[in-house]
């Protein structure tokens, strides 16, 4: 059998992500409290100092003094993104959140950016010498498709 390169088929991503859910948390099903400690774990990785894990409401927030997404731009949003520092196949975790969850924002002090959903909790990084901000609702954006 042979195939040719118009065979390939791109990857939706965030279908790949829903449909292999179980491949990303331990307890095979999506875990808010888990993806908040995975991402505060790459910006220590990435050479923050201080990282904190805040509940807003119905949000969790990572808040870092370090802007650890900065190097990879807005991909990292939308595509599984190489983590390198972390291991030989580890990907960076917010597209986890844009998968799963009800609603994702990310805030440096330029401003905040809704990536899923209609609002963003407030980011509180004057003042704590926060310069970059995860945040992402706990809730889950649906059901474990089928």
């Amino acid at each position: 059998m042979t195939h040719h390169p118009d065979d390939i088929v791109p990857l939706d991503v965030m279908d790949h992500l829903r449909r292999n859910e179980r491949r990303f948390f331990r307890s095979g099903a999506y875990d808010a409290v888990e993806l908040a400690g995975m991402i505060a774990t790459e910006a220590l990785t990435l050479g923050a100092e201080d990282v904190r894990i805040q509940r807003e409401r119905d949000w969790l927030v990572v808040a870092a003094d370090r802007d650890w997404l900065g190097p990879y731009g807005q991909e990292v949003f939308h595509t599984l993104t190489p983590f390198p520092e972390a291991g030989i196949n580890s990907v960076l975790a917010e597209v986890l959140a844009v998968a799963y969850s009800a609603g994702v924002a990310t805030a440096t002090r330029a401003g905040t950016r809704v990536i899923k959903g209609e609002t963003a909790p407030h980011f509180r990084l004057s003042g704590q010498g926060s310069v970059r901000a995860f945040a992402f609702r706990r809730r889950r954006e649906s059901p474990i498709p089928e």
